[in-house]
């Protein structure tokens, strides 16, 4: 990947059309350290292979495939995984009380998603064509069910199979909405509805243990008031810096 961080400074298509679903399916297969870079502030190598990349440069990387929508899908697809399996550890009491961790996890997740969505928005915003090219692009990501998604991922549990195509079924198949090309302030509000299949998510995995919906609107409460909270800002965040490191 390193051989593109200069060029892609300058030019956002400087990875070649051969390479951008091949290095999509390589940045799939590191989702762990994926989730890491985008989410985390990395002041060293990630933990599980000890992967050294600037975020930035991931982050133009991941835009430059993008181009190509089936290299996109496999990257956000593997990030889905990442996330639903990172949920399925905590226990219904992490959901309920204050969990450190769980903060921590759901703060990570909500800025990868961010960053992937900030790079989905740059593409469509750059492709300068028509409301039909660009829903076009967006029919080819749009993935109707998980078992389709994760064919090229390892084997997960049917748990999180069940958290992770709860939030793609509410979201991404709704992203087949008009894109507006004039501006990209409006773009951007187009694609906010990327919060949604965090939230879905997150919800989901509270549900399946056992927590009611009456205790997931209640506040003060864990979920409400900070689970959610926390997705919605780190969500922001992590679509701002994706946007910085665009050049926005």
């Amino acid at each position: 990947m390193g051989e593109y961080t200069k060029e892609l400074r300058t030019d956002p298509s400087a990875v070649p059309v051969s390479m951008r679903l091949p290095m999509a399916d390589m940045i799939a297969d590191y989702g762990s350290d994926v989730h890491q870079i985008l989410g985390k502030k990395m002041d060293g190598p990630t933990d599980f292979n000890q992967l050294e990349i600037d975020r930035g440069d991931l982050t133009r990387i991941i835009r430059s495939t993008a181009e190509d929508p089936n290299a996109f899908k496999a990257i956000h697809g593997s990030q889905s995984v990442v996330m639903g399996e990172g949920l399925a550890r905590f226990p219904e009491e992490s959901f309920r009380k204050e969990d450190p961790e769980l903060r921590a996890w759901v703060k990570q997740s909500a800025s990868v998603f961010g960053h992937l969505d900030g790079v989905r928005g740059d593409v469509i915003y750059d492709l300068g064509q028509a409301e039909k090219d660009a829903n076009n692009w967006n029919k080819m990501v749009n993935y109707h069910v998980v078992g389709g998604l994760l064919t090229p991922i390892p084997i997960v549990g049917d748990g999180v199979q069940r958290i992770v195509d709860w939030g793609l079924s509410g979201s991404v198949n709704d992203s087949n909405a008009k894109v507006d090309a004039e501006t990209r302030e409006n773009m951007i509000k187009h694609y906010d509805q990327g919060q949604t299949q965090i939230y879905e998510t997150l919800r989901k995995a509270a549900l399946e243990r056992g927590l009611t919906e009456a205790e997931l609107d209640a506040s003060p409460g864990e979920y409400e008031d900070h689970l959610q909270s926390i997705t919605e800002q780190w969500y922001q965040n992590g679509m701002q810096d994706a946007d910085k490191s665009m050049g926005q």
